[in-house]
């Protein structure tokens, strides 16, 4: 009989504190358990940051996240890049004073396995802003995962309009043209060489379809003609763009061919340039900036009419920086790398402008600052991508006497 007594009073003391917990008195004792203990609450991954930043005052790491190997095979130094703007801001004396650790992280190009670091990189204290995940898929993908542990995070190559940066992460900059930037000023180039008559290669798997999208909106806006588009993607027999670029071609009177790539590894520039100008006696062949100058060299005749966009200037308030990049071994003379090393720089002079690790305050100058890089100032626009880019269409042999330039200094 006791011990039903006992059961008995347990049961209603926790009657009691149930009832207890949602009154005036119990609401009063949460409010002030959370402010005294919210520093060590594992639900606040943002003050767990904070608390680690106390701890660790000689120190900032930073996650680099992106499919690092992986480019490197399609000819980018994605990382090499990186690492050098990361040493040249530790040479400079860090970020207000702390030294940059970078932490990297490869997702070998698999969606699973990025999810899973992004969700690991997401929960880990130690970690204070991303440098990545690198593409405008990747973006995407993760969505507000970041941004929810008000971590900044720099994209240096996602260029989509699709992206909702008050959606995602108020903390995501883009230092990069955007999609519909760069569509825009492709149709300009167009439109001012006389050009028309387009078809479109698209990249559907790395490639969100958005860009292909904003050339199409943008050549309709100068009333210029886009014939359609063809999709790719990883799993495209080899010969399969060649082929449907064939087939336009008989049925269509497609002059000028846009090639929208991701990694440059759908084809062989070449054989397509060569085939293309056969049919195409006065056409042209342009491809995007996810292309390394190199490769397309091995397009030997027509170089005139085979054109790039130069994403960062080649002039001579650069060529110092890119002379740099020239000594480094394997760069093959592409824009994308000196992209994501003037976004580590551009991050690092947002927070020495700040003058804070306060996330809000570090997004705040972003949005409304000058940031100087060693190649040249750089401003956001509002929608977190590049403001005004000063995109310059060349073709391969304008581009050749630039780097040959560059080099001889």
């Amino acid at each position: 009989m006791k011990k039903k007594y006992v059961w008995f009073f347990l049961l209603l003391l926790a009657a009691a504190v149930a009832v207890g917990f949602r009154s005036e008195v119990a609401g009063f004792l949460r409010r002030n358990f959370t402010a005294t203990f919210s520093e060590v609450l594992p639900s606040d991954p943002a003050k767990l940051r904070a608390l680690y930043l106390k701890k660790h005052p000689k120190e900032l790491n930073i996650a680099v996240f992106g499919p690092w190997n992986y480019y490197a095979k399609q000819g980018f130094i994605l990382d090499k890049a990186i690492q050098l703007a990361v040493d040249e801001v530790n040479a400079s004396g860090g970020i207000l004073g702390r030294k940059v650790n970078p932490v990297w992280v490869d997702n070998e190009n698999y969606s699973a396995v990025a999810q899973e670091q992004a969700e690991k990189l997401a929960a880990d204290p130690s970690v204070f802003a991303v440098i990545g995940p690198v593409t405008s898929g990747r973006v995407l993908q993760f969505n507000s995962l970041f941004g929810d542990a008000g971590m900044p995070e720099v994209a240096p190559l996602a260029q989509s309009e699709r992206i909702n940066r008050e959606n995602t992460n108020a903390l995501l900059f883009m230092p990069i043209a955007s999609d519909l930037d760069e569509s825009r000023a492709l149709a300009a180039w167009a439109q001012g060489g006389g050009r028309n008559n387009f078809l479109i290669l698209n990249d559907d798997s790395r490639f969100p379809m958005s860009y292909g999208s904003c050339v199409e909106q943008s050549f309709y806006e100068k009333d210029l003609l886009v014939y359609g588009r063809v999709l790719f993607d990883q799993s495209s027999r080899k010969n399969y763009i060649r082929d449907q670029v064939l087939q336009y071609l008989d049925y269509f009177p497609v002059q000028n061919i846009i090639y929208l790539s991701k990694t440059g590894d759908a084809s062989d520039y070449a054989d397509l340039a060569g085939r293309i100008f056969a049919r195409l006696p006065e056409g042209t062949l342009y491809f995007n900036e996810f292309t390394t100058f190199d490769r397309l060299l091995k397009i030997r005749l027509d170089r005139n009419r085979v054109f790039v966009p130069a994403a960062i200037p080649l002039n001579a308030a650069n060529r110092a920086e890119l002379r740099k990049f020239l000594k480094i071994e394997g760069y093959e003379r592409d824009f994308l790398s000196l992209i994501a090393y003037r976004g580590v720089h551009i991050f690092a002079d947002a927070v020495r402008q700040a003058g804070s690790l306060d996330p809000r305050r570090i997004a705040e100058t972003m949005r409304t600052g000058v940031m100087k890089t060693p190649l040249g100032e750089f401003r956001f626009s509002a929608g977190g991508f590049e403001a005004g880019p000063p995109l310059e269409i060349l073709s391969l042999e304008e581009l050749e006497k630039r780097w040959r330039a560059i080099a001889a200094d």
